[in-house]
C-alpha cells in the first residue's frame, strides 16, 4: 500500500483522478443538500497562493494574524457588534466546542454544568457536551420548529451554565426567536450562544430584500457569543469558521499559553494548534471583494431559487413542505411515500442527498451552485419518483 519506491507522478495523478471520479461535484448541482459550496474564485486564488501560511504560528506570519482580526472585524460589523473579541475556526463545530468550554470556564465552580438547548440543535452540540462533560438539557420546539422560550426558562437550574439556540437550523432553516430567549439569559445571568453558522451570511440580508427581519445577533443584549462560518454562504474555501464573543472574559476563558512559542503564538484561542491560514486569508480577499452588496446579490438570487422550489414542491400533491422556507433551506415531507423510498431512488438517478429527523424530509440548500437548471432537473426527478414508487 506504501511504496518503498516512489510512483511516478503522472500515475498518481492519474490514480488519483479514477479514485475521486467517485465523487459528487459541485459543478453538476447533484449536491442538493449541501451547506458548502463552489468557493469563490478569488478565495480559490488566494488559497492556493498560501498553502503554507500556518495561523498557529503567528509570530512567525505576522501579516496573517493582522488579516485575522480585520475578518473577526467585518464578521462583528456583519453582527453588529463594534468591539469582537473572538477567533477563526475549522467550522461549526469547533465554534460550539469553544462556546461550550466558554461557559464551562467561567463558571468552574458548577460542579454538574448544564446546556440548555432547543431539540433542534446541531449535533455538533451534542458532541461539545461529551467532549466537555456537560449535560445538554433538551427542550421542545413548536409547530414550527423553533425553540419555545418558556420551555427554556423553566429547565433553568443553579447548574445551567449556557443556552444555546439557533439562527439557521439545519434541519428546516428556522430560526429560534432569539430576542426572547435573549431576555431570559440575561434576566438570569446565563451566557446565551447562537449558533448561526448557516444563518450568519444570510439573516443580515433578508430584512434589506424585503423578506423579514429576525433579531438574532449581537442587538439582542442577551447573545453573548455567535459561530459563524464563511466558508457557507460566504463563499470560503473550506475550512473556515468564526466564533465571536461580546466579552474579553469569555475569550480569555479559551485562551491557553503556549510555552515554547513566542509573541503572538504563545497565546491560542482555538482548539487546533496548527490551523491552515489560507481560508483566513481567503476569507478576507472574499468579503473585501464582494462587499456588502455582492453578498445581498448572492442571497437574493439563493432565495429567488428556493421560493421556485417552493413553488414546484406545492404543484405536487404527493409532497409538501414541513414549513414555508425562511432562509434557503427547504425541507420536503412524503405524504404517501416512504422518504427512505424517495431517497434511495434519487440517488440511483445521481442525486447527493440528506434528509432530517424532525420532522422526517428531504433538506434541500439552495447554495450558490445550485442553479434553477439543476433545480428544474432535481424537481423533475422527484415529481417522477414520487408518483411511481410502489408503496409497500
Amino acid at each position: 500500500m506504501f511504496e518503498e519506491n516512489g510512483i511516478p507522478r503522472e500515475d498518481v495523478l492519474k490514480k488519483l483522478d479514477a479514485l475521486l471520479a467517485q465523487d459528487a461535484t459541485y459543478v453538476s448541482g447533484h449536491p442538493i443538500a449541501s451547506m458548502s459550496t463552489i468557493p469563490h474564485e478569488l478565495g480559490a486564488h488566494v488559497f492556493a497562493k498560501t498553502l503554507e501560511k500556518n495561523a498557529g504560528r503567528l509570530h512567525t506570519f505576522r501579516g496573517t494574524a493582522e488579516v485575522e482580526q480585520e475578518v473577526i472585524e467585518m464578521i462583528g460589523d456583519l453582527l453588529n457588534l463594534k468591539k469582537p473579541y473572538g477567533t477563526t475556526t475549522s467550522g461549526g463545530t469547533e465554534s460550539n466546542i469553544l462556546a461550550m468550554l466558554a461557559a464551562r470556564e467561567i463558571n468552574k465552580k458548577i460542579d454538574a454544568p448544564e446546556v440548555i438547548v432547543p431539540k433542534t440543535v446541531h449535533a455538533s452540540v451534542d458532541k461539545a457536551a461529551w467532549l466537555l462533560g456537560v449535560k445538554l438539557i433538551k427542550t421542545r420546539v413548536d409547530k414550527e420548529f423553533k425553540a419555545v422560550p418558556k420551555a427554556i426558562e423553566k429547565v433553568i437550574t443553579e447548574n445551567t451554565i449556557a443556552i444555546f439556540a439557533t439562527a439557521g437550523t439545519t434541519y428546516l432553516g428556522q430560526i429560534d426567536p432569539i430576542d426572547k430567549i435573549g431576555k431570559i439569559a440575561e434576566e438570569h445571568k446565563i451566557p446565551l450562544h447562537v449558533d448561526a453558522a448557516f444563518g450568519a451570511f444570510v439573516i443580515p440580508f433578508l430584512g434589506e430584500i424585503g423578506l423579514g427581519k429576525y433579531p438574532f445577533d449581537f442587538m439582542v443584549e442577551g447573545v453573548s457569543s455567535i459561530s459563524a462560518d464563511p466558508h457557507k454562504m460566504g463563499l470560503a474555501p473550506i475550512p473556515a469558521g468564526s466564533i465571536l464573543f461580546r466579552s474579553k472574559k469569555m475569550l480569555r476563558a479559551i485562551t491557553r499559553k503556549i510555552d515554547y512559542l513566542r509573541g503572538a503564538a504563545s497565546t491560542q484561542t482555538s482548539i487546533l494548534g496548527t490551523r491552515p491560514a489560507g481560508p483566513i486569508l481567503a476569507t478576507w480577499a472574499i468579503m473585501k471583494h464582494l462587499g456588502r452588496f455582492g453578498y445581498r446579490k448572492i442571497v437574493v438570487e439563493c432565495m429567488k431559487r428556493t421560493m421556485f422550489v417552493k413553488n414546484r414542491i406545492e404543484q405536487n400533491r404527493y409532497m409538501k413542505l414541513a414549513i414555508n422556507p425562511v432562509l434557503n433551506i427547504l425541507g420536503i415531507e412524503s405524504k404517501i411515500v416512504p422518504i427512505e423510498q424517495v431517497v434511495e431512488k434519487m440517488e440511483l438517478r445521481g442525486w447527493r442527498m440528506a434528509t432530517s429527523p424532525l420532522p422526517p424530509t428531504i433538506r434541500v440548500v439552495v447554495m450558490p451552485h445550485v442553479t434553477e437548471g439543476a433545480l428544474n432537473a432535481f424537481l423533475n426527478d422527484l415529481d417522477d419518483v414520487s408518483t411511481t414508487i410502489e408503496n409497500v
